[in-house]
């Protein structure tokens, strides 16, 4: 299913793009014609992910080293493929409330549907305990979000009915589609690198060890759903910070967000580093515990992956769409070789070592090097002193806290509780005591009293 959301080819970073303009200026013919060509795109792409799914089907059973045994294999993939072309017939009617600032409404309707779903899927478990049903309501509340925000975003910008049949100069088009040509291959290597590690796993190791390491990813999925609500919320923000003000202050704004990055991402890896395996010994016991390095390079791999949102961020809101356009492939491919070269020899690690060398020697550097060179017109040297100060900080802190938990003997939910208190306590003040001095922090003091004197 990941390898499928390559059908939508990044056409949506493009037009969000095309929008901050037109939205700031109330451009409200442009801005409905926007709206029609995306619409007949991703209806189009929707069918597209339909076909490709089938077409793949039959290369199912040649996947996995081992075959998985379950009942009604197929049909669970075909609900599947149907859940993630459902999201794409709608889909267009995100981009006109997250170009208006409004992400918030996108949360809200996705908290809503998500509880839920969590509740008839519940439910249908306990008295039909049928997989087949659970999957329906997962189709059926996609399909009812995707509804909702449509009614939505109609009544929040009624002229989208009134101009339904405005379409775009031909010129424009073009610059679109330009746009979205880079991003094809950009969205092909990222999209690669992100669903191969599995692919490999299951093929090289075994089906078992992907679902040992699901246990994992599934508790990092569920942080990143809290997480990413952040992320989505300050995009269009920065869109339209940067159509409007100085190199100054789109710089500082930057190390704003990297900084807002570290203190999330950082506390996090500290956090996961720390108390993952007791976590997992609790849950489920100590049979599904991976190797601490696994786990320490697991943490590692979301660490640097989160704190490339901010260069993200902003490399999309600059529209550096066509710049770097070849270093997903790139990273693709050595992270590809590197992850077949050290499979036989390393297993699991190997694999997951291979996308941290990865990431370092394209992401780390590279990205951040097109936002400063193409948007910011500085030298990035600064960044990469502090990112990397980011880093050993967050090591540091890891270090700490290792040692003291040798003085935890056995794992229990008193102890669990101790460790989690460890954790905060020990990051909150090294964070703190580090950085208060510093332009960001005071920055984000400043916002956060200015958020709770308007809640009072």
């Amino acid at each position: 299913m990941t390898l499928l959301s390559l059908a939508e080819l990044g056409f949506g970073s493009a037009m969000i793009y095309s929008m901050y303009k037109p939205v700031a200026n109330n451009e409200h013919r442009k801005i409905a014609a926007l709206m029609n060509l995306y619409k007949k795109v991703y209806i189009i792409i929707g069918f597209v992910v339909i076909a490709l799914g089938l077409i793949l089907l039959p290369l199912l059973n040649n996947i996995y080293k081992e075959q998985p045994n379950v009942e009604n294999f197929t049909l669970i993939y075909l609900l599947f493929l149907l859940n993630t072309a459902v999201s794409y017939f709608f889909a267009y009617n995100r981009s006109i409330i997250t170009a208006h600032q409004k992400e918030f409404i996108l949360s809200k309707f996705k908290l809503y549907i998500n509880i839920l779903r969590a509740i008839l899927q519940i439910l249908i478990l306990l008295i039909t305990q049928d997989f087949i049903f659970y999957l329906s309501i997962q189709i059926l509340c996609t399909l009812l979000e995707n509804v909702i925000i449509t009614i939505k975003a109609n009544r929040l910008y009624p002229y989208l009915k009134k101009y339904k049949k405005e379409r775009l100069e031909s010129s424009e088009k073009k610059n679109i589609w330009t746009n979205v040509k880079a991003l094809v291959i950009y969205k092909l290597g990222s999209t690669v690198m992100h669903g191969m590690d599995n692919i490999i796993i299951a093929a090289y190791i075994g089906i078992a060890t992907v679902g040992k390491l699901s246990n994992y990813t599934l508790i990092l999925g569920s942080i990143e759903i809290v997480v990413s609500q952040f992320i989505n919320a300050i995009t269009a923000s920065v869109g339209n910070f940067v159509a409007k003000e100085s190199v100054e202050r789109k710089e500082f704004l930057l190390k704003v967000i990297t900084f807002s990055n570290f203190i999330i991402y950082g506390f996090s890896f500290v956090c996961l580093v720390s108390l993952l395996n007791p976590f997992i010994e609790l849950w489920i016991g100590n049979d599904y515990i991976l190797e601490m390095e696994i786990v320490f390079i697991i943490a590692l791999n979301w660490y640097i992956f989160g704190m490339m949102n901010s260069i993200w961020t902003f490399r999309s809101t600059m529209g550096l769409f066509v710049h770097g356009k070849y270093r997903p492939a790139v990273s693709a491919v050595i992270n590809l070789s590197l992850s077949l070269y050290l499979v036989d020899d390393f297993g699991l690690f190997g694999v997951l070592v291979a996308t941290t060398i990865t990431r370092v020697i394209t992401n780390v550097w590279f990205d951040p090097m097109i936002v400063y060179k193409y948007g910011l017109k500085k030298n990035v040297l600064t960044y990469y002193i502090v990112w990397l100060k980011y880093l050993m900080v967050a090591l540091a802190n890891i270090m700490v806290i290792q040692y003291i938990f040798k003085f935890i003997e056995e794992t229990t939910i008193l102890s669990f509780l101790l460790m989690v208190f460890i954790c905060i306590s020990v990051t909150g003040v090294i964070f703190s005591g580090l950085f208060f001095k510093t332009r960001e922090f005071k920055y984000l003091v400043i916002i956060a009293k200015g958020l709770i004197k308007n809640r009072k």
